[in-house]
């Protein structure tokens, strides 16, 4: 598990997070069978502010934002 420092909506939070990277697509293994790859996926298990658990009152735009931006730090 990893922990990242975030904004959104003007609040600095914690966020406690699993980030599995992309996998890419293959054509044709050698065996003729290929595999589609997946994207790149992030899981969020605890956000706190001030070592306080707020992940059960966030609603799912903001978790959705968190995990955007998780994305983009890797992105770069």
């Amino acid at each position: 598990m990893k922990l990242i420092e975030l904004t959104t909506s003007g609040v600095q939070v914690d966020v406690h997070y699993d980030y599995t990277p992309e996998e890419p697509m293959v054509m044709y293994y050698g065996d003729g069978s290929g595999y589609p790859g997946s994207p790149a996926a992030v899981y969020i298990h605890k956000v706190e502010v001030d070592y306080t658990d707020i992940t059960e009152i966030i609603c799912d735009n903001t978790l959705e934002d968190l995990e955007q931006q998780i994305l983009d730090y890797y992105e770069q």
